[in-house]
């Protein structure tokens, strides 16, 4: 198989990307899809009669596992969803109440209520200035 470069000028025939595993059909003669760095293979119409047949029997062959394969991987996918969910709760149910970060240097006692210190000064102000004066001026 010869080999040909992405943009490349070339004859009627099919060409195979083994990097994007792709083919292109060429009607006439054109420019080949894709940059300089691309490669493309053309593959030789006898070598297409041959693998045809061959690829199709081989996929009618192992249609059925494909199918079983697929089922399972999609069955898998939603177990492991459900498994992963479950997992998470129970976590969350077996998490210790205990936060290293948190300083309770009480040990569970009761906290004791402080209670606020009483400004005597500021108590007789307040009466004073709230005190009816006897005298109208």
């Amino acid at each position: 198989m010869r080999r040909y470069k992405g943009n490349q000028k070339v004859e009627p025939g099919l060409y195979l990307n083994p990097r994007r595993v792709s083919f292109k059909s060429m009607n006439g003669e054109a420019r080949l899809p894709g940059s300089h760095g691309d490669l493309y293979l053309r593959v030789p119409t006898l070598a297409l009669l041959v693998a045809g047949p061959l690829l199709g029997g081989v996929f009618v062959i192992f249609l059925p596992f494909i199918g079983f394969g697929m089922l399972a991987w999609v069955a898998g996918g939603k177990f492991a969803e459900i498994a992963g969910k479950g997992v998470a709760a129970s976590v969350l149910v077996l998490k210790p109440a205990w936060r290293p970060a948190m300083a309770f240097l009480s040990r569970g006692k009761a906290v004791k209520r402080v209670t606020k210190r009483e400004d005597t000064w500021a108590d007789n102000v307040k009466k004073e200035l709230e005190r009816p004066d006897d005298d109208p001026a």
